[in-house]
């Protein structure tokens, strides 16, 4: 109630209270001025403690409105401490973008910027160029075509084109290449590694193809070599690298649970420059480690400089686990390898299954079988092209298999902007 509600309230009590008081003895009811007074007094108290009443329930309206404003001003402090300590999605988002800028300016860092052979290209002008840095020896050995989309499953559609050019004319590949590089043109590839008998997509394994400005492809038998032979091949394999972890980025917000098998050379690993930017990028995004298996081949990692140079180690205790692919003999220290997270073996259907091929006695496979499991080291089968080839395979009790019964390779979408 307001000032002038009160003086109204108390002025209308004592205003009846005067009246019965001296009303009631005059009304010739046989009540005496005594008993008038006495019903007065009544009435006045009786209004005081009816106004006390409405004052006192006033003020604890008054009262209950101050403190819902107060927690509600306390509630709104609160959520903007939390999001101090906490950023938002927006600032994830811009996180992201920064860590992934980091990343491309190393990749592109990684560019020689004039052609080691002669090869008709536009040059970016000097001021523009990014500076190169020490190029990666090539490798020791021909590197060989990758093994789920190379030659064995012939060449992807549109990659006719190139199919005739002689193989030691370096330069329409390397101009291929270099443009594909720097137009952002090197495109991903996935096809799945099921878990067997159940066939459930588990992981998928991740290639990259060059694409020329006509749409067609450059498959691996035609650029791999001639990207080693130009110190382009590790470029190639971080760039791959790093859309990996892009898909991977993609999955965990739609909440799929899928890893990516990604090839990684010794010519990687031996690039300091961009291991070291690599390990750092990724311990922004630790969630992500157990999703990637990287996948090295026999012949790199029985060099034994792969463990020298610390990057795989690094790597591991990172939480990272490796795989083995293009397996030519079983003669190995599969301790060793497992110590250093080889938790992965691929064997190729047709050589297992082949009658006089090496990997043919089911003896020697299922004691492979045993020490793999003894190291706790799954055994994938991959090239598994018929449901007679996987019926055979399925005798072996392998792990996981990956072909074309299960799945072709297919093109990935690009991630979304951030």
């Amino acid at each position: 109630m307001t000032v002038l509600r009160h003086i109204i309230f108390a002025a209308c009590y004592v205003a009846v209270a005067l009246a019965v008081a001296l009303v009631l003895p005059l009304a010739g009811l046989g009540v005496d001025r005594s008993y008038g007074l006495l019903m007065g007094l009544v009435v006045f108290v009786f209004g005081g403690l009816l106004h006390e009443f409405y004052a006192r329930m006033e003020q604890a309206e008054r009262l209950e409105h101050r403190l819902d404003r107060l927690l509600d001003r306390q509630r709104d402090v609160l959520a903007a401490l939390d999001r101090l300590m906490r950023p938002d999605e927006a600032d994830d988002a811009v996180a992201a973008v920064v860590s992934d800028a980091r990343m491309l300016r190393t990749l592109a860092g990684q560019m020689p910027v004039q052609a080691a052979a002669p090869a008709p290209m536009a040059v970016a002008p000097a001021a523009a160029a990014p500076a190169p840095v020490a190029p990666v020896p090539p490798p020791a050995r021909p590197v060989p075509p990758l093994p789920s989309l190379g030659s064995a499953y012939g060449p992807l559609p549109g990659a006719e084109a190139l199919v005739g050019a002689p193989v030691d004319d370096d330069a329409p590949v390397m101009a291929g290449i270099r443009e594909a590089l720097r137009s952002d043109r090197v495109d991903i590839f996935l096809q799945p590694i099921v878990s067997l008998p159940q066939r459930k997509h588990r992981y998928y394994e991740v290639f990259s193809r060059i694409r020329l400005e006509d749409g067609s492809y450059l498959t691996p038998d035609r650029y791999l070599g001639v990207a080693a032979r130009h110190n382009l091949l590790a470029p190639i394999d971080n760039l791959l690298l790093f859309r990996c972890v892009q898909l991977l980025r993609e999955t965990e917000k739609r909440h799929q649970n899928v890893g990516f098998f990604c090839n990684i050379s010794a010519a990687t690993l031996n690039d300091g420059t961009f291991m070291r930017e690599f390990v750092q990028f990724m311990g922004q995004h630790s969630n992500l480690v157990q999703k990637i298996v990287f996948e090295l081949s026999q012949a790199d990692l029985m060099q034994g400089d792969v463990f020298a140079t610390g990057f795989l180690d690094g790597l591991r205790s990172l939480g990272f686990r490796f795989s083995m692919d293009q397996v030519d003999r079983f003669d190995v220290d599969w301790d060793q390898l497992a110590a250093h997270e080889i938790r992965f073996v691929k064997l190729d259907a047709a050589r297992l299954l082949d009658p006089d091929g090496r990997f043919a006695n089911p003896d020697k496979v299922t004691l492979l079988k045993r020490q793999l499991d003894r190291n706790n080291i799954d055994l994938i089968v991959e090239k598994i092209e018929t449901d007679q080839q996987l019926l055979d395979l399925l005798d072996l009790y392998i792990d996981f298999g990956q072909g074309y019964l299960f799945g072709e390779p297919r093109l990935a979408r690009r991630p979304a902007p951030q």
